[in-house]
């Protein structure tokens, strides 16, 4: 027992440690902790019996939350999926009405939010926000928020992540002291995964999109990196993206009705922050359309309303996930009075055809488009000046410190409030259109592609006959895979890959299997941006083609030799070809094999579908 007590102990105090080293802040208080309830509420939850310095563990949170379920006619509790570890992934469907089935929710006319938590578990103070909010509409004075709204809550998303709890997970954040893991069982990042849809979880939490097409959805994360004033912060597309109609609602409605109440309630709120140094905002803030493996960017692309949720890691746990509690009873308030012009603004964004679509982002002041997975590129002084607007930032003052270990600089913060005006540069330039085709055809050798499309929600006709098409297909041409220094990177379980697709007119017969995927459809940008190469969420980025890039015939040299010869001599048009080739390609003019490759290439022997990209486009 005396080992136990100073285990305990020595654990306290290195946890102590971990937060004394984070950045001083002020202590805070609001007027959302009258939210907190009393000791004797018989459904106070487990957060708040600690004072919100533990969160309660998977079963502990399913448990309380199935009591509450059982115990109140508003709520309903189901398994959307399991996680790679087995564990059920659950779903709260709150609502008055009698039948909370995907259709009745539907019938109901009401507007459908749904929120998710925990899709980073140390991240999971929507969690803790939304057994508060639940509490209190069951038991407390908010059923009237279930008058004109319906909601759908996901408490925990990476559900195995959430166990892998450790005072050590999250040095950058303060509290709660045990936090889950970033990424999930099979280590892979959940919100890289909306687009290539490998994870179990990700899969669950689309097939609620698709059943139940929500209005609005909400993911909800905690931040790292730099310190500022704001403690709730969200990332928007101010009348940018693929759904500008959606995009107004959200900064005309969406924006302006949450800052008011979590200004009223004692929080800063602020769009999500981003030093363009990825240290601290003395060359600017950026603000990014990310691509559609993040759930906000993917929302965007399938025209429904979404937005991500950043807490501030360096506020206290109460703070945060307050400030959550309000936001959320916020949202749907905001659903209750103008959820229907978000309805209209959405069959809007859906309704659209677009001829051309771009398939990146970039900031106009920086020379390439970024990934936001990516280091970002420091900004030259004079791109300061380049900034189309500026931002009056809440921040908190910094020094830059010479490492005695590292001997270069790093930031340190005081903890001292500071209001300042910074470049705030905005990655909403549209780049590498492409013009939409009337319909995409996938052969039936891409199972796996075909699959995924499907679980997306992807309208598609299967072929029952072989078809013969004219389309335009791509040969992929100067193929390059993701290394560091000339060794494979592999990101996210898959080494991604990029080339220059040069179009071919072709006519194709398409195998019976095959799938016929009008783009004259709700889904059909998202159908677009998975299907074609230059787009960096394309299923081709991620790998799903890599076998055209390997060649499986080959011809030895006594064949070659003779033949080359013999080709010199009949085209005097290759001879200068060849001729120039040489002399322009010093490499290919000292390598045999590159030469007889390239003289094979011009014979009907070569493998005329290397390189070929197998999925035609239907103009």
């Amino acid at each position: 027992m005396k080992l136990q007590v100073l285990l305990i102990s020595v654990l306290l105090a290195q946890q102590l440690s971990a937060q004394s080293i984070l950045p001083p802040i002020s202590e805070w208080h609001g007027k959302s902790e009258l939210l907190i309830a009393k000791t004797n509420n018989p459904w106070i939850t487990p957060t708040e019996k600690t004072n919100f310095v533990t969160t309660p563990s998977y079963d502990e949170t399913m448990s309380w939350l199935k009591k509450l379920a059982d115990a109140s006619p508003l709520l309903t509790i189901i398994s959307i999926g399991k996680s790679p570890e087995g564990r059920d992934i659950f779903m709260i469907i709150a609502s008055t009405e009698k039948t909370v089935t995907p259709a009745g929710l539907q019938q109901s006319g009401k507007p459908l939010l749904l929120v998710q938590a925990g899709i980073h578990s140390g991240e999971i103070d929507g969690k803790d926000a939304g057994m508060m909010l639940l509490r209190d509409i069951a038991f407390g004075n908010k059923k009237s928020l279930l008058d004109k709204v319906n909601l759908l809550f996901i408490p925990i998303l990476s559900v195995d992540a959430h166990e892998r709890f450790s005072a050590y997970n999250r040095p950058n954040q303060r509290g709660p002291e045990n936090m889950g893991w970033r990424t999930n069982a099979q280590n892979l990042n959940l919100n890289r995964d909306y687009a290539k849809l490998d994870t179990r979880e990700v899969r669950a939490v689309i097939k609620v999109m698709n059943e139940y097409d929500p209005l609005l959805y909400m993911d909800i994360h905690v931040t790292d990196g730099a310190d500022y004033q704001y403690d709730i912060t969200y990332a928007l597309y101010e009348n940018q993206g693929y759904s500008k109609s959606i995009s107004n609602w959200l900064t005309s409605k969406f924006k302006t009705n949450v800052d008011r109440d979590l200004s009223a309630n004692g929080h800063v709120p602020g769009e999500q922050l981003t030093p363009v140094n990825d240290r601290d905002f003395s060359q600017g803030n950026l603000l990014t359309i990310g691509e559609p493996r993040f759930s906000n960017a993917y929302g965007d692309l399938r025209h429904m309303a979404t937005v991500l949720i950043e807490t501030h890691s360096l506020k206290p746990y109460k703070q945060r996930v307050l400030g959550t509690y309000v936001l959320l009873e916020s949202v749907l308030k905001i659903l209750a009075s103008d959820g229907q012009l978000l309805k209209q603004n959405t069959l809007s964004d859906r309704a659209k055809r677009e001829p051309k679509v771009n398939m990146r982002w970039r900031v106009p002041q920086m020379a390439n488009a970024m990934s936001l997975d990516s280091q970002f590129n420091s900004v030259k002084k004079n791109d300061l000046a380049k900034a189309p607007d500026s931002l009056k930032l809440l921040g908190i003052t910094s020094k830059i410190l010479k490492s005695a270990i590292t001997n270069a600089d790093y930031v340190t913060w005081t903890g001292e409030p500071t209001t300042m005006t910074v470049a705030n540069f905005k990655g909403s330039e549209p780049i590498d259109f492409v013009n939409r085709p009337k319909a995409y055809y996938v052969p039936p050798t891409c199972t796996e592609v075909i699959e995924r499309l499907k679980l997306h929600g992807i309208q598609m006709e299967i072929v029952k006959q072989p078809r013969e098409v004219t389309v335009e297909m791509y040969r992929i041409q100067d193929v390059k895979f993701q290394n560091d220094g000339g060794k494979p990177l592999p990101f996210e379980g898959h080494m991604q890959v990029k080339g220059t697709p040069i179009p071919e007119t072709r006519k194709q017969v398409f195998a019976a299997g095959s799938v016929y995927i009008s783009t004259d459809q709700p889904l059909g940008d998202l159908a677009m941006l998975l299907l074609e190469p230059k787009s960096p969420d394309s299923f081709l980025s991620w790998g799903f083609f890599d076998q055209i890039f390997q060649r499986t015939e080959y011809i030895e040299a006594y064949v070659m030799e003779p033949m080359a010869k013999k080709m010199l001599e009949d085209s005097p048009e290759l001879q200068k070809e060849f001729e120039k080739k040489k002399a322009e390609d010093k490499a290919f003019a000292n390598d045999q094999n590159a030469i007889l490759t390239w003289f094979y290439s011009k014979t009907k022997y070569y493998d005329e579908r290397y390189l070929l990209y197998p999925v035609g486009r239907y103009l």
